[in-house]
């Protein structure tokens, strides 16, 4: 009777012993079993999206927006679009053929803006907002975006003399731009920057065009001159 038991007994635990190992090879304790059961089943999502209008002030681009290479250096022809849009229809200079020909006082106010903001369409001021900047900070930017140093400008009506600062208050310029880059013409160490600029993010009523030239000067990009209509 006692050597039935303990074969009993023995038969038992052999069947649990394979019942474990089966468990432990087939089933991971750290996964949830219908996580498992679906995971050759995930499907990839198009990370694409369609274009929207959205929240705040943007600058919507459609057309020839991908970035070019000029003299060794890549430009962003969206950036200068952009920069197109504000002079000729922000600032009013819809022509000049080098940096020199914009008015004085039309370039210190175009500085003195970018001081602050690096997209001049998204300034919305929910009160007149006053500000204050060095005659270095108006040149820094003046450099970096025209690649010069030729303006006076502390021949500005922005610039107070007694206290040695410009002195502005921002306007509020928010506003979304809705564009089409048409084209993009690269000749040795300048580029032509062709936009279409509308009134609606449809895109049905035209605004304006602007031909915008970059030069690469000391390995960097800057506006040369821009005709607009």
């Amino acid at each position: 009777m006692k050597s039935i038991i303990i074969k009993t007994l023995s038969v038992l635990m052999s069947l649990i012993l394979a019942a474990a190992v089966f468990t432990a090879c087939s089933v991971d304790p750290n996964v949830k079993q219908e996580e498992e059961t679906t995971a050759d089943y995930k499907v990839k999502v198009d990370q694409g999206e369609e274009e929207t209008e959205r929240e705040g002030f943007h600058a919507y681009g459609k057309g020839k927006t991908d970035p070019v290479q000029v003299g060794g250096v890549e430009v962003n022809v969206k950036d200068f679009a952009v920069r197109s849009y504000e002079l000729a229809y922000m600032m009013a200079q819809k022509s000049f053929q080098k940096p020199g020909e914009l008015p004085l006082e039309a370039a210190v106010q175009y500085a003195f803006s970018h001081v602050f903001y690096k997209d001049l369409h998204t300034i919305k001021n929910k009160a007149v907002q006053y500000r204050s900047a060095s005659e270095e900070q108006i040149k820094k930017v003046l450099r970096e975006q025209f690649g010069t140093d030729d303006f006076a400008v502390t021949s500005s009506m922005l610039y107070n003399p007694e206290k040695k600062i410009f002195e502005m208050w921002i306007p509020s310029y928010g506003t979304n731009i809705y564009y089409n880059i048409d084209a993009v013409n690269v000749s040795g160490d300048q580029a032509e920057i062709i936009t279409t600029f509308y009134n609606e993010f449809a895109r049905s009523t035209l605004l304006g065009k602007a031909t915008i030239t970059v030069k690469v000067q000391d390995s960097s990009p800057v506006i040369n001159a821009l005709k607009a209509e």
